[in-house]
């Protein structure tokens, strides 16, 4: 009896021996551990786990809105003694100081704009003023120093030195990486520009009142491809085709009475008709001295116009002899700083704000030479005024007056 009772105590124990030595095995050789077995955290020196939870990266918020600024500057005409101040001792031609004082607010806006009266040729060197404009191409490369992404080149002086000399300087141009607009390539090339500013696609169309009757020594086919000429039929069907393309149109347009202050009225039916068309923004240049704007409200949208920008930059200086075509009026411009906004959610592109900044040509001398600056005005208590005597002062504070007695800034 005693031998059977042992023999199971025997059996039992190396039993229970044998399943020890294999739990040592597989705990030794188990890379995952069974189901209902829990994980065992490793800890680090400070008892944090090393295993951590990793969040889910949000998901960006997508864009509602985009916002975009424009400005716009009013004529620069290159009359000789202009040319003349730009000449250097080496003989090269540089003018990029006489914007010296605006390049912070060309710079600052996404895209601007200037108006450039007449040609700049390379082939042709004799350089000349008033009737018939060519300036050095250092005046583009000027435009380009200062931040100008666009030069408007349809007006009444495109033609001064023929058909070989707008396409020359619309070459120059874009060798200098600006826009162009207001003149044309070849029939192939579009009637407006497109541009993409912050993700608002912003139309430009340009017409001009006529090119000095030099458009008559063209063929119609050569007219009606290489300018852009105020025709009621053609702007209203280009307008519409643009406005299916575009988010807003700008229209920049050479017309008017020079010297004048006011617009005729004619301008303001042909205002009146491009906004009914689809346009949004009308910038207006050629009196020679600044015209009105005004805000016009359709279907809830708000409208631009400004008849007259001014000269941005002339020798068209009162001087002590003032007279109908050189006085304190011909010395104001302005730049227009226009914010407009699109909802990305309801398509819609809107006008939010217009800012008007007069400048003023500042012609003095230096060693018997007429120089320039243009001088941004942006309010009468401008702290840029302080560093000026006040003879200086007083003439920037009266021309800043003169111009916003005519403009009103929106809202």
């Amino acid at each position: 009896m005693r031998k059977l009772r042992f023999i199971p105590f025997i059996f039992i124990i190396l039993t229970l021996l044998s399943g020890c030595t294999n739990d040592k095995t597989t705990a030794s050789a188990a890379s995952v551990p069974n189901k209902t077995e829990q994980p065992v955290l490793q800890h680090s020196i400070n008892n944090s786990p090393s295993i951590h939870e990793v969040s889910p990266t949000p998901t960006p918020e997508p864009v509602k809105k985009a916002e975009a600024t424009i400005l716009s500057a009013g004529d620069v005409i290159m009359h000789d003694a202009v040319i003349r101040s730009g000449k250097t001792e080496s003989g090269i031609y540089d003018y990029t100081g006489i914007f010296e004082y605006v390049k912070p607010y060309v710079e600052k806006a996404d895209y601007s704009i200037i108006s450039y009266e007449g040609v700049s040729l390379d082939s042709d060197r004799n350089y000349t003023g008033y009737p018939l404009f060519n300036a050095p191409p250092a005046i583009i490369s000027a435009f380009a120093y200062a931040g100008f992404d666009m030069v408007n080149n349809g007006n009444n002086h495109c033609l001064d030195r023929g058909l070989n000399g707008l396409l020359e300087t619309r070459s120059i141009i874009k060798q200098k990486d600006l826009q162009v607009i207001g003149t044309f390539q070849d029939a192939a090339e579009p009637r407006y520009k497109i541009q993409d500013i912050n993700g608002i696609k912003v139309g430009f169309l340009s017409y001009t009142y006529g090119c000095n009757m030099n458009e008559n020594k063209l063929t119609e086919e050569e007219r009606n491809t290489h300018l852009s000429l105020i025709n009621r039929d053609r702007m209203e069907t280009e307008i519409k085709t643009l406005e299916q393309k575009s988010d807003i149109i700008v229209v920049l347009i050479h017309w008017g009475v020079e010297y004048h202050r006011e617009p005729t009225e004619d301008q303001k039916k042909l205002a009146e008709s491009m906004i009914s068309w689809g346009a949004d923004i009308i910038l207006g240049s050629h009196p020679h001295v600044v015209e009105p704007s005004e805000t016009v409200e359709m279907d809830g949208d708000i409208k631009y116009v400004i008849y007259g920008m001014g000269n941005y930059l002339s020798n068209q200086i009162g001087g002590n002899n003032p007279n109908k075509y050189n006085n304190d009026l011909t010395e104001d411009g302005m730049m227009i700083n226009i914010k407009i906004e699109k909802d990305f959610e309801t398509g819609k592109t809107s006008i939010i704000s217009v800012e008007h900044i007069p400048t003023w040509v500042y012609r003095y001398t230096e060693n018997g030479i007429y120089k320039y600056k243009i001088y941004p005005v942006p309010s009468l208590d401008h702290e840029s005024l302080n560093s000026l005597d006040e003879a200086l002062a007083n003439k920037l504070k009266n021309s800043y007056s003169r111009t916003m007695e005519l403009v009103k800034d929106y809202p």
